[in-house]
């Protein structure tokens, strides 16, 4: 029982060994993803158990410049080069334009 002990970490110190915000550690106990048990006001969880997890997300977060060239990739393949804002005035034209017909 003393390993067990040991070997587990509370929700900030597993945060802490992921790179991870407390918050999503709670949402994959939340989630059923990590187990956990709760001792007082408190959860625990297995060390192997968050690494095993953290490791099958190995995902690091993207820098802004990174997800900025990401997203303009995903919108020059899916809008022709079109932004946002353009697909947004364009559905508002062919609105206004059903909405003149209705009249």
């Amino acid at each position: 029982m003393a390993d067990m002990a040991r070997d587990e970490l509370d929700i900030r110190a597993a945060a802490r060994l992921t790179g991870r915000s407390t918050e999503t550690v709670r949402r994959w106990v939340w989630s059923g993803r990590l187990r956990a048990r709760k001792l007082g006001k408190r959860l625990f969880v297995l060390r192997s158990d968050v690494e095993a997890l953290a490791g099958s997300q190995q995902t690091k977060p993207l820098s802004l410049t990174e997800w900025r060239a990401t997203a303009n990739k995903i919108l020059r393949r899916s809008a022709a080069g079109k932004s946002a804002s353009d697909l947004v005035l364009a559905d508002r034209r062919e609105r206004s334009g059903e909405l003149d017909a209705r009249r």
